[in-house]
Formats: structure tokens, C-alpha cells, sequence
């Protein structure tokens, strides 16, 4: 009965919101967390959210990555927000982050950008051929090149931080600058990450970076980690881009395995399988998806290997098939498979495909407002409805 309450109050003020209903095919109700195997990782995970909230010297760790539905940024920063207001969690901030205008390509806008110059992007997932450069992506996936003498960018923070670490990589003799506030920081090499590293003498909340580039120079950026030594409290970092399959991390982002090595996560949102199963259901093996989740999932907890993980099924959706839309019949098959990895790790299992309503169930979404004309992506609302109720799901029992 408690949950049930909760669940009708969270998709109440929600629903409210967007002025929708939720379409008769959707299943609230069993929107839930499910352990085909042990609870045990979530219960630890559970015990140091409470931790967090009482000790202001303890820290926990959200890890969330996927493709397109994370890159979008609604839903992640939906279940970032519910932590910091609801849950009364300090916040240690996002991590990781992108100023994705200068690829081109589409963010939440949860933080300001703007730049000038020319600059040319490439995602891991659909590598950008025009670019001169190869990027050494790493955990976001997504990068930028600049050759432009007059290019900058500036952005905003999610939260102030005294430490920036910018990952990429530049031609021998250029260093980069910024400005923040009234100081003007020449970077230094990055003993930790591959880029360089600007430090502050007070905490700032956005910055201009200036790549200062002289002809036959180069810039190319892969990310932006701002941080604070010694902050404590919940982050949740999210990492997605267009189009990212289980593979794409491990295949393409050479600076992955080291720039994952410093995250440490506590849980693990796992929103990886539309890609790999976009293709007729002869040409998805789920052994082979599990075995490349296996991959993943042994750089992702290399340093963290009792933390939680929640596997987020496959929503029902269509694909791109010979320059139009068919319904992707892989649903069952995916999630089925999440069931089994799930019973295989100890993992939890949020079963969004049955939540929507299964088989052709996006066609009701789309209807209701919840999904865009494609059936395979989520309106900003939907999104946050999805946000709401996985938020939902972690911590009622």
C-alpha cells in the first residue's frame, strides 16, 4: 500500500505538470525494482544512501550510462534533481561533463554554452569522417576539434568547483587558458588524465576556455570534469551518446578504462541494449549481448566490484529500417536477457518495457504526449515521468 501511494503521488504531481494522462497500455503499478538474483548489492547500496544523508562526511556515487536516452539529459537530470531536493542528499555535483553545442548535437541545457569559432564534432558511436583527427574519446564518448586561431568556449557549472580538469589532447606547444571570474589560469599538463588541469584560488561556477591556437595548431576536446578535493555527498554522473551500443565504449573510447577507473560508483544504471537490438530479430544473439554487458561491466567495477547495479529493459520501440520506421520486435529478447545478467551479478531489473505495456505500447505513449513521432525517443515530459518513477523504484521496498 506504500508504494502504491507514493507511486500515484510522484505520477500525480508529475502527470499535473505536463497536462497528460498515462495511456491505458502503461503499468505503474509494476514499476518496481526486480531481483531475479540477490538483493544483497542493493540493500549496501541502500545503507550507504542513508549514510550519506546523516554523515556529512560521507560520499555515494550514481553511475548512469546508455545512448541516446541518457545524452538527451532529461532523465538523468530528473533522478540528479529528485536526490538533491527530495531525498535531502548533498550534492557533490554531476562530474562529468560536455559543452555539446560544440558538436553540434543535442543536451538538456541544464547548463549555458556558447562559443565562437569553428568547430567540428564526432561521436564514438557514428564517427564524424570529415574530421582531421581521430579523438581519444573516453567516458562521454563525444568530441570536438578545433584548428580555428579566434575559437573559445565558455559554459556554465552544475556546481562551483576549485579544480577542472579539461580531457583531450592538443598539438606540442599549445596551452590552453581560462578565465574565471576575474582570474586568467594558464592550464598544466594533467598528471591523472589525458589533457590538461586548471585550479582556481577560489571556487567558480562557469568559465571561458581559451584553446589560444596559432596557425597549423590543434585542439580537440573529450569532456570537462570539474571538482572540488574533498567535497563530499551524492553525485550522479550520467555519460551517454547518440547511438552508443554495449560495444561502443570499449571499442572506440581508448581513455575509457582510465578515466573510469577514478569513479568508484556505488550503484550503476545500466541503459544500454536499444542499439544492439536495432536489426531483425534473426540478427539479435543475446548471448552475444550479454557477453559484451560482461565486457563492460568488468572495466566498470574493476575498482568498485560490490557496488549495485539496475539494468533498465529496452522501451517498446521502432527502428529505421531501409528509410523507414518498423516496429523493433526485440523487446522480450533484451529484457530477458537483462534478467538473466541481473540473476547472473546480483543486479536489479526495472523493467520499463513491461512499465510502457509491451509489444507496440510506444504507438500509446506517442499519443499521450510521452513520446516523440519517432516511437523510439521520449518527449522532454516523458522522460521526466520515466525519472520520477525509476526515482520511485530505488527507494521504496
Amino acid at each position: 500500500m506504500k508504494r502504491l501511494l507514493l507511486i500515484i503521488v510522484l505520477l500525480g504531481c508529475t502527470l499535473a505538470s505536463v497536462a497528460q494522462e498515462l495511456p491505458p497500455c502503461a503499468r505503474p503499478d509494476r514499476s518496481r525494482l526486480q531481483y531475479p538474483g540477490s538483493r544483497e548489492r542493493m540493500e549496501r547500496f541502500r545503507s550507504k544512501l542513508q549514510a550519506c544523508r546523516e554523515c556529512p562526511d560521507s560520499s555515494v556515487c550514481i553511475w548512469h550510462i546508455g545512448g541516446s536516452h541518457v545524452q538527451a539529459g532529461y532523465l538523468s537530470s530528473r533522478l540528479r534533481h529528485n536526490f538533491d531536493s527530495l531525498g535531502h542528499y548533498p550534492s557533490a555535483g554531476r562530474a562529468f561533463i560536455f559543452p555539446y553545442p560544440l558538436a553540434q548535437t543535442n543536451y538538456d541545457r541544464s547548463y549555458n554554452v556558447s562559443y565562437a569559432g569553428e568547430w567540428t564534432g564526432s561521436r564514438s558511436s557514428y564517427p564524424n569522417k570529415n574530421m582531421p583527427l581521430r579523438p581519444s574519446w573516453g567516458i562521454l564518448g563525444i568530441a570536438s576539434y578545433t584548428a580555428d586561431t579566434t575559437a573559445f568556449f565558455a559554459t556554465g557549472l552544475d556546481q562551483s568547483c576549485s579544480r577542472l580538469h579539461i580531457l583531450g589532447e592538443a598539438s606540442p606547444e599549445v596551452i590552453p587558458y581560462v578565465v574565471a571570474a576575474s582570474d586568467t589560469i594558464r592550464c598544466e599538463r594533467d598528471t591523472l588524465y589525458n589533457g590538461f588541469l586548471a585550479e582556481f584560488p577560489e571556487a567558480v561556477d562557469s568559465i571561458q576556455l581559451f584553446p589560444a591556437l596559432r596557425s597549423g595548431e590543434y585542439f580537440m576536446l573529450t569532456g570537462l570534469l570539474p571538482c572540488t578535493p574533498g567535497r563530499c555527498g551524492l553525485s550522479y554522473i550520467s555519460t551517454g551518446v547518440n547511438g552508443a551500443r554495449t560495444t561502443t565504449w570499449m571499442e572506440r573510447c581508448p581513455e575509457f578504462e582510465r578515466e573510469a577507473a577514478f569513479i568508484h560508483p556505488d550503484l550503476l544504471v545500466l541503459g544500454l541494449g536499444i542499439n544492439d537490438s536495432a536489426c531483425p530479430p534473426k540478427d539479435f544473439n543475446p548471448e552475444k549481448f550479454k557477453k559484451n554487458y560482461r565486457r563492460l561491466l568488468s572495466i566498470m567495477m574493476k575498482d568498485a566490484p560490490d557496488c549495485a547495479l539496475i539494468f533498465i529493459t529496452n522501451n517498446d520501440s521502432w527502428r529505421y529500417a531501409r528509410r523507414r520506421m518498423v516496429h523493433n520486435d526485440n523487446g522480450p529478447a533484451v529484457a530477458n536477457a537483462m534478467f538473466e545478467l541481473a540473476a547472473e551479478y546480483g543486479g536489479a531489473v526495472w523493467d520499463l518495457f513491461d512499465i510502457m505495456g509491451g509489444n507496440f505500447s510506444a504507438e500509446a505513449w506517442r499519443d499521450a504526449g510521452l513520446m516523440k513521432k519517432d516511437r523510439l525517443h521520449f518527449t522532454k515530459e516523458g522522460y521526466q515521468l520515466l525519472g520520477d518513477m525509476l526515482y520511485n523504484a530505488i527507494m521504496v521496498e
